[in-house]
């Protein structure tokens, strides 16, 4: 073995040593996948409990476990609406259903299409065209357009780009992605021909495409660069399969798209020109047209030395042909002749400098991780984290973010039922309990486990219901609602075992109160037990030491014994809610109601606090009833401190709304005047503390 190629295979398990560092590693991989699929898994069967028929996938890098912290990816969703049956050819047409037909000749664009509207028992012209949906092309035909959901974006205040939309974005979010899409079963014919074309390494091999076929594809409004159809023209978007054939390759396959991903990420020059999709669609052409064994660790610089040798070609040609319908040409008007000298001559340099230009890349400290071990020394890089510490956040992150997404989902499925009559309420509630358990033996294990937090969080709020309006009528818990509530117990460290112990401290049974109390005092460890908000978007990374060490010890989707959700009441539960915090429920003014935001500000018709100051509050309260003075100060204490000591409390003015109450029962009413004002400078508008200091200063 030559010096050159044996320096050649150190530089590339170093390197993809680097990579395990930084979290693209297959432990990591297959965790981010399996956040993405629960997150999948908890929208989709709460869609089913409320009869929707629309289906949501996540896709991208977030999805595929193919990025990293630095990289900070953006999350692609995509809805897909059922609502329409879309065909290839007339064979597959359903009686009785919306029809739509895949329209291709050789006037469309490849890879793109027309919907064709067949319906054969109503005048089509006078039905379909004046409601802007649909117009009809030069042969007659009733063609849908690729602008008919626009008014579903347009309601919700989203901001329009390209065939996705992004809801108008807060701190600490996640930068999201939607599109609306529809599906058919069928690939057309030009996809078709993927499944028996020739590769060189194997791979995919027959069964793989078939299971990829089985898919389908869906439609994605939006015309290509070079339509003469402007308005109606539909991309098919094989995604399924591509991430089901993501799927299937190993960790140096992902090794390397990643580095391509970061080092074009390094350059302005790449971005909106050079996507991650088309990074994407060069390693599925590379891994389609070399042997299998080529792709090992020791060969990881020659892996990436070739992907970058297809970009070039690609861009040399301004020709990147999609992986499944390569006639379909991904950079079409994407690059002017000015973009394609300047990319070259990146690349050019880029390939010439034989991996040297990763010691440039600053995104995740590479090149510092590079440099530490080409010296082989110790060194002290305080920013740099370990791979252990890497792993833990990282861990940490997909946990909240799995978490959040139960509570997200369980609460904006309830809110349709918040203030309407509780008797129906409660049996529209109960009936989809009932339809949730139905679900479980078609599923499969993670939806298992999706239907089993969702039912907990449904007694949790059955349980709560039924006790506030047997207190409104006759003034007593019946037992039916402690046996929905002790079922919900396990929804997580806290929040459930709170509505447990409201419901006893409605009724004054300050004893039993005190006891569930005192057992949550001692589950809730504040080292581990990481606040999780449904209302409030909780961004920003996970430092907590505690929780990020049991998340890595454990499964992403295993939660319960380590998060804490806000405590949320409905109005249904109006009579259990201390009268501390009725207020909430008011806490807009007609106006400011008029000008809430349809996306992100549904948790105001609740009354909802984060359970640790919750939990504080509470024992205030119980302490004062049963004249133990020294434990009820050293509760309001603690109710004080709490957001100094827990940096991720999310309804921060209702915590100061509650002080400011303390303080007025404690006769300190300058105090009280003092929390309020903080509450306002927290939450100018929609907060109970108008209310509060008017009371006050009268």
């Amino acid at each position: 073995m030559s010096s050159i190629q044996r320096n050649q295979e150190q530089l590339s398990l170093l390197i993809s040593e680097v990579f395990d560092d930084i979290g693209v590693s297959d432990e990591i991989i297959q965790k981010r996948r399996q956040s993405a699929l629960f997150r999948e898994s908890v929208y989709n069967v709460i869609n089913l409990l409320d009869d929707d028929k629309n289906t949501k996938y996540l896709f991208g890098s977030q999805s595929e476990g193919t990025t990293t912290r630095g990289i900070d990816s953006d999350e692609d969703v995509l809805i897909c609406l059922r609502n329409f049956i879309v065909i290839s050819d007339w064979s597959h047409w359903k009686q009785g259903e919306v029809n739509l037909l895949m329209v291709q000749d050789q006037t469309i664009a490849p890879g793109y299409c027309l919907l064709q509207l067949l319906r054969s028992d109503v005048p089509l012209a006078a039905e379909y065209i004046p409601n802007g949906k649909y117009c009809m092309d030069n042969k007659g035909r009733v063609i849908m357009k690729n602008t008919a959901f626009h008014h579903i974006y347009v309601s919700r205040g989203m901001v329009q780009h390209g065939p996705a939309v992004m809801p108008p974005m807060r701190p600490g979010m996640i930068e999201t992605d939607f599109v609306l899409a529809l599906s058919c079963l069928q690939w057309p014919i030009e996809a078709r021909r993927w499944l028996t074309r020739d590769n060189v390494g194997g791979w995919p091999n027959a069964p793989l495409k078939s299971e990829s076929e089985s898919w389908g594809c869906f439609l994605v409004p939006v015309d290509s660069k070079i339509s003469g159809f402007v308005g109606v023209e539909w991309r098919i978007s094989t995604t399924l399969a591509e991430k089901h054939l993501m799927f299937s390759l190993n960790t140096i396959h992902m090794k390397c798209y990643v580095m391509m991903k970061v080092l074009l990420k390094s350059y302005d020059v790449f971005h909106d020109v050079i996507s991650s999709y088309m990074c994407k669609t060069v390693l599925l052409h590379c891994v389609e047209n070399n042997m299998v064994d080529f792709w090992q660790e020791r060969n990881l610089m020659k892996c990436f030395d070739k992907m970058l040798c297809v970009l070039y070609n690609f861009i040399a040609h301004v020709q990147c042909p999609h992986f499944i319908i390569p006639e379909n040409n991904l950079m079409t008007g994407k690059i002017s002749p000015l973009q394609q000298q300047r990319l070259l001559e990146i690349l050019a340099r880029i390939i010439r400098s034989e991996g040297r230009i990763l010691l440039e890349i600053q995104i995740d400290s590479i090149g510092e991780r590079i440099r530490q071990k080409l010296s082989r020394l110790p060194a002290f890089y305080p920013h740099i984290k370990s791979r252990l510490e890497m792993r833990r956040i990282v861990s940490g992150n997909l946990s909240c973010h799995s978490a959040r997404s139960i509570i997200t989902y369980i609460e904006a499925y309830l809110n349709k039922y918040n203030g309407n009559c509780c008797e129906n309420t409660l049996k529209q509630i109960v009936c989809s309990y009932g339809d949730n358990l139905k679900l479980y033996p078609q599923l499969n294990n993670l939806q298992k486990k999706v239907v089993s937090y969702i039912s907990s969080c449904m007694c949790t709020t059955i349980g709560s219901m039924i006790a506030s309006y047997y207190i409104s009528i006759h003034g007593r818990i019946p037992n039916i609602a402690i046996e929905w509530l002790q079922s919900g117990l396990n929804t997580d460290v806290s929040s459930s075992m709170l509505k447990l112990a409201t419901v006893y401290y409605s009724v004054g049974n300050m004893n039993v109160t005190e006891d569930i109390l005192t057992r949550i005092d001692q589950r809730y460890d504040r080292n581990v037990v990481l606040p999780v908000c449904g209302c409030i978007d909780n961004g920003g990374l996970v430092h907590k030491e505690g929780f990020v060490v049991a998340a890595n010890n454990g499964h992403v989707t295993d939660f319960r014994n380590i998060v804490s959700y806000c405590v949320s009441f409905m109005y249904q539960e109006f009579y259990i809610v201390p009268l501390e915090l009725r207020q909430e429920f008011f806490r807009s003014s007609q106006e400011e109601i008029q000008r809430r935001n349809p996306l992100y500000d549904k948790w105001m018709n609740y009354a909802v606090l984060d359970s640790l100051p919750y939990m504080y509050f509470l024992q205030y309260k119980v302490y004062s009833s049963l004249g133990k003075n020294e434990e009820k100060l050293r509760a309001l204490q603690k109710l004080k401190n709490v957001m100094n000591e827990e940096p991720r409390i999310k309804h921060k003015e209702t915590v100061f709304n509650l002080l400011g109450q303390c303080m007025e029962q404690e006769n300190l009413p300058n105090d009280a005047f003092h929390y309020y004002e903080r509450s306002l400078q927290v939450r100018p508008q929609h907060n109970a503390a108008n209310f509060y200091m008017a009371r006050l200063l009268s």
